[in-house]
């Protein structure tokens, strides 16, 4: 049931008519009877074994992508460089030590708080 005070109810052929119009805006060639089809197709439920297979082609696709990643195949290295957790987990520390620090021995108590909150 769809009774959402404030809000009025569009019609179905509206809402289509909207998303055709939004995804030629973004340049693409889009039209009524391809967005009643996507919603067509997802409305459908999937079965245990299509869920699977689909969980399945997930996973092939993270380890080709991780297999690729550690090959060197990757065309930006600095974009995809993880950070370590124990690295991660170091410079957290650090930072609690530090605001720990300025905390105890800055004289303006509220403006260290104020500084640690707003990073």
């Amino acid at each position: 049931m769809r009774d959402f005070e404030g809000f009025e109810e569009l019609e179905e052929e509206t809402v289509v008519h909207e998303i055709v119009s939004l995804g030629n805006s973004m340049g693409l060639e889009v039209d009524d009877d391809d967005v009643e089809e996507l919603v067509e197709e997802h409305s459908k439920e999937l079965s245990t074994e299509e869920l699977l297979e689909l969980h399945k082609e997930e996973n092939e696709t993270l380890k080709h992508s991780l297999t690729s990643e550690e090959s060197g195949e990757e065309e930006d290295k600095e974009e995809s460089r993880i950070i370590p957790a124990k690295d991660l987990k170091d410079a957290f520390f650090c930072w609690r030590k530090l605001s720990k620090l300025a905390e105890d021995y800055h004289p303006d108590i509220g403006s260290v708080q104020k500084a640690i909150n707003a990073i």
